[in-house]
């Protein structure tokens, strides 16, 4: 192996490791904003209530046939 050929070596893997660098930073940027951004439910239900009344009543009556061993139509169930 000759001097030419451990320096292009070596310039190659310096670009390679600059851009896996670049990479790095913009994959750190885009999870800090991720995590910046927050999940408010208060927010979340004011823009569509009806939508989650909803689904209050209907996870309610789910959970309650569930509890009591009948199905949605209060028919008694068979194991």
């Amino acid at each position: 192996m000759d001097d030419t050929d451990f320096t292009e070596q070596r310039a190659v893997l310096l670009k390679s490791i600059e851009k896996d660098r670049q990479e790095v930073r913009v994959a750190l940027r885009e999870l800090t904003g991720a995590a910046e951004q927050t999940f408010d439910v208060r927010e979340r239900i004011r823009s569509s209530p009806l939508v989650w009344a909803f689904g209050a009543f209907f996870v309610g009556i789910w959970l309650g046939s569930r509890a009591h061993g009948t199905d949605a139509a209060g028919q008694r169930r068979t194991r």
